[in-house]
């Protein structure tokens, strides 16, 4: 019976938790393609209760509501035309209430220009009430 019991337990924390991570791809998935759109309203409504903070360019900003962000946002995607965006794998890292990070590789130039540049986009997120929220959003220049 406790075998038994032991065995539920653990095949359940097993679904939970890739229910968990194919979860989390999904939101980065979404994340990858609203970049693409440059909808910056949208990624913004993601945004973790505690709001967002955003490191774009080497500027911190936040953490930040929503209305914030999506001001940030908006200037970052009109400076800038997305050639590609590709999502990385995203990680599971654990903790309480639990976090996960995902990766979004941007190919964009500036406005008017021709010349490409890639930069990674680094997403912090936290589990909240059952769903994925966005608690940073960091540039990595490649």
């Amino acid at each position: 019976m406790t075998r038994t019991l032991t065995l539920a337990l653990t095949a359940s924390l097993f679904f939970f938790r890739a229910a968990s991570a194919q979860n989390v791809e999904s939101v980065v998935d979404r994340i990858a393609e609203l970049w693409a759109r440059g909808d910056a309203a949208s990624v913004a409504s993601l945004a973790a209760r505690d709001g967002i903070s955003l490191n774009l360019d080497g500027k911190t900003a936040g953490p930040l509501a929503a209305r914030q962000a999506t001001a940030l946002l908006r200037r970052l995607f009109d400076e800038r035309e997305t050639i590609n965006v590709r999502m990385m794998q995203p990680q599971m890292v654990g903790g309480q209430p639990p976090r996960a990070y995902g990766e979004i590789s941007w190919m964009m130039r500036s406005r008017g220009t021709t010349i490409p540049d890639k930069t990674s986009v680094l997403i912090s997120l936290v589990l909240e009430d059952g769903r994925w929220r966005v608690t940073e959003i960091r540039f990595v220049r490649s």
